[in-house]
């Protein structure tokens, strides 16, 4: 029997507030910018199975609230009062942790001696040990070289800390005392859960509270299976890449068949490639993951801004995940820079749901969450000192009915830009530029959002930067319904000067004192044709500076003199232009427009096939291998499935197996 409505309703609203409250906490007394400024945390309650049933949305990181404890919590054993649980194991949580440095406690919350629930969250370190200062290095090939790996495991017993095992936490990275004043903040956000808890079991008892998570679940499974049953049924389909495995320049793909039907979802990523030799896997255990489901849940906030967000967001949506694909490694996978493929995956399953239901869906964002991270020499400490810089966001999709968002990802939107100000003041740098790339909007009725430039200067020696996730500098955001694709992104060091250089993705970069790095990320798709953009919208942009007059005129048909539309040229001009591409459902732009020419589905479909029928350890050597032979045959002409085979017979005989 489930609770009155009335009652679900008040405890509904006590629980946000009271997981809100928890994520200030963690804000307001953290040390490191990346979780004080950037907000790269999250809190909230579970029940006694280890599943979300009040997570924070005003604050915070906004994709776990799908994530299962269930493992982490087994495999410590049964906890008691003032015991804490620690891990950023992605293998040994069950991908609860997603990569080393976001950093999971676990709080049981007791009430007479009973365990009633759990606080639980997270918070990304911003350094955990590695090969690299702030751990990530898209290179990575293994786990083993992203950090320290810590399985769960109690770092508080019975209240009093585990002194042996902090130590060696805090001793395998380069900033101990910000870790530790995170993980206090992180603590402390917990605390502040179990204290709220107790307030409500007070007043309405345990077994009323215990009733009020499963009806809250189960609430939130019953309004998006409302939202599904008028979704039209069907199984719509979509690949997106991202662009390289960084060891090679060979994209990676991602295929999603969206199933429609009976109150369900189907996520069934078969198709998409093997696990790579990089840190671009993106670790599942092979069940719901909230990470590949990210549109789907965004689509259902946005249809219904009554559903909450808690583990019943995803008990409709079913999901298959090859073992061994990169959309479920198996160990010792690096994961480091598994966001960059989770955003990926973001827009394929967008652009099925675009399929599905056109009428709903934006374009493509940016798809870029570049964290730059710059490491420096800390001489009093006696070693590096570490911050993330700023998370450079794309912009976002043009939206049915409105254009895409400034420099904001539907994504990513959980994700705060750290003020200038924050950054010099902790940081010995001076950003010298911060704003908008004119031009980098896709065209559209809707015209996308526009990207974002950062440039700034280092002026001590040993400067170090990386940067994980960098993306869409190769293939644009697409644009939907009629609507272009969007600008690429950049990054140029020391812009403006004689000593100015492109670069290509950033890894591992040295700079010198004195030089200013540039990094411009890419812009939203466009929705809609870009010649029905009413002139003046154009020419708002125009006088703002965000677009130029001569992309005005190539890109919308729009002829501007004097800062005003000349009406009679515009209408001419868009008269020679109007319905060129006015109903293709998607721009892909001229990148994967020529990729896929060289690789039609059929051939991809039949290569990745081939790759997950061989032994783990020689999947990315035959992927390397015949990669660059059919690449090279399909520069002249179409190869078939049947060249494939063949070529994969005259390697296998290469390398001595039968």
């Amino acid at each position: 029997m489930r609770l009155d409505a009335l009652t679900v309703e008040i405890l509904r609203n006590y629980l946000q507030g009271a997981v809100e409250e928890m994520a200030y906490v963690v804000e307001r007394t953290a040390y490191t910018t990346f979780v004080k400024e950037t907000a790269d945390f999250t809190c909230g309650l579970l029940t006694p199975n280890g599943e979300f049933f009040a997570y924070p949305i005003e604050l915070g990181v906004a994709s776990f609230g799908g994530i299962s404890y269930a493992t982490t919590l087994e495999a410590v054993g049964p906890l008691e009062p003032g015991d804490v649980v620690i891990t950023n194991d992605p293998y040994g949580s069950a991908a609860a942790a997603t990569h080393l440095p976001d950093i999971h406690l676990v709080r049981p919350i007791f009430w007479d001696g009973r365990l009633v629930a759990y606080g639980a969250g997270f918070l990304h370190s911003s350094d955990v040990g590695g090969m690299v200062p702030a751990s990530i290095s898209p290179r990575a090939s293994e786990i083993f070289q992203e950090g320290l790996r810590l399985p769960p495991k109690k770092l508080f017993v019975r209240g009093a800390v585990n002194r042996d095992l902090l130590d060696v936490i805090l001793a395998n990275c380069r900033i101990p005392e910000q870790n530790w004043g995170d993980l206090q903040a992180l603590l402390a956000g917990l605390t502040t859960g179990e204290r709220r808890m107790h307030e409500l079991i007070r007043r309405f008892g345990p077994d009323t509270v215990d009733k009020a998570m499963d009806d809250l679940i189960d609430y939130a499974a019953r309004k998006v299976e409302a939202l599904i049953r008028r979704m039209p049924a069907g199984r719509y389909e979509f690949v997106d890449y991202i662009e390289d495995d960084v060891a090679t320049d060979i994209p990676i793909r991602l295929k999603v068949a969206l199933t429609i039907g009976d109150g369900e979802i189907h996520l069934d990523f078969t198709g998409s490639d093997v696990q790579v030799a990089s840190a671009l896997n993106v670790p599942t255990a092979g069940r719901v993951h909230p990470f590949m489901a990210i549109a789907l849940v965004n689509y259902f906030a946005t249809r219904d801004r009554t559903i909450p967000l808690n583990a019943g967001v995803l008990r409709r949506v079913r999901m298959t995940l090859p073992e061994g694909s990169v959309v479920n490694p198996k160990f010792p996978a690096a994961c480091g820079v598994r966001y960059a493929t989770v955003l990926r995956i973001y827009d394929a399953v967008l652009g099925a749901l675009a399929r599905a239901v056109p009428a709903h869906i934006p374009a493509a964002s940016g798809g870029q969450g570049c964290m730059v991270a710059l490491s420096l020499p800390d001489p009093e400490a006696g070693r590096r000192h570490v911050t993330v810089i700023e998370p450079m966001i794309g912009g976002g999709g043009g939206r049915p009915g409105r254009d895409g968002v400034d420099g904001c990802d539907a994504s990513l939107g959980f994700l705060k830009t750290t003020p200038a100000e924050t950054l010099e003041a902790e940081v010995p740098i001076v950003v010298r530029r911060y704003h908008l790339v004119p031009n980098s909007a896709g065209p559209g009725r809707f015209r996308g959002g526009f990207g974002v430039r950062l440039d700034f200067q280092v002026f001590r020696p040993e400067g170090i930067v990386t940067a994980r996730g960098m993306e869409r500098l190769r293939f644009a955001p697409w644009g939907v319904s009629g609507g272009s694709a969007a600008a690429t992104g950049s990054v140029m060091l020391n812009p403006g000067t004689a000593d100015e250089r492109p670069l290509s993705k950033i890894d591992v970069l040295s700079l010198e004192p004195g030089d200013v790095l540039s990094v411009r990320t890419p812009g939203g798709g466009g929705h809609g044709d870009r010649f029905q953009r009413p002139p003046a919208r154009v020419l708002d942009d125009v006088v703002a500076g965000l677009v130029s007059r001569e992309h005005a005129r190539d890109a919308y048909g729009v002829v501007i003199r004097d800062d005003r539309v000349d009406e009679e040229a515009t209408a001419a001009l868009r008269r020679t232009g109007s319905g060129a591409g006015a109903d293709a459902p998607f721009d892909f732009g001229p990148a994967r427009r020529e990729h896929e020419r060289r690789w039609p589905p059929d051939l991809q479909d039949a290569f990745v096939e081939l790759l997950m029928g061989l032994p783990a350890p020689y999947r990315a050597y035959v992927r390397r291998k015949l990669y660059a032979r059919i690449d090279g045959l399909a520069a002249q002409r179409p190869v078939t499935s049947d060249e494939l085979v063949g070529l994969w017979h005259n390697l296998r005989g290469s390398m001595g197996l039968k």
